[in-house]
């Protein structure tokens, strides 16, 4: 997405839109399913141990959420309509991306891992599981 918004001028808008249906492709096939482990595993457990508000950094992560998820539905709309999407809301949802997965990791998941413990992160891996099969059916 970075590259896209980079890209000379020539192909900068063509960029923008190939990137723009590739992400949402990406959200539609595994993309939603990341953030419904986080919203609905992951912080749930955590929030037995801390309350979740009291946490600056994962409401930014909800936030991140809410905010990629309406650059989803934009995208949707604007693609099916065939609107233009403009190489620099390519590279700022690409940045916020960028700055989402690196707060997540760096800093949000390891305070999650260290309240949670091993025993319950492998217990939680069933719901996990769970959310990545189709029509709530699979054996686990």
């Amino acid at each position: 997405m970075r590259r896209a918004a980079e890209a000379p001028a020539e192909t900068r808008a063509a960029a923008a839109m190939r990137q723009a249906e590739k992400f949402v492709r990406f959200w539609h096939k595994s993309g939603h399913v990341h953030f419904r482990e986080e919203e609905e595993v992951l912080l749930p457990a955590y929030a037995r141990h801390l309350r979740l508000d009291r946490d600056a950094q994962v409401m930014r992560i909800l936030a991140d959420h809410a905010e990629i998820r309406g650059a989803v539905r934009d995208f949707e709309e604007r693609l099916a309509a065939k609107t233009p999407i403009d190489a620099e809301e390519i590279g700022r949802l690409g940045k916020l991306l960028h700055d989402h997965v690196r707060l997540e990791e760096n800093e949000v998941f390891p305070r999650i891992e260290k309240a949670l413990g091993e025993k319950k992160l492998n217990e939680m891996g069933r719901g996990l599981t769970r959310l990545h099969c189709k029509n709530d059916v699979c054996e686990i």
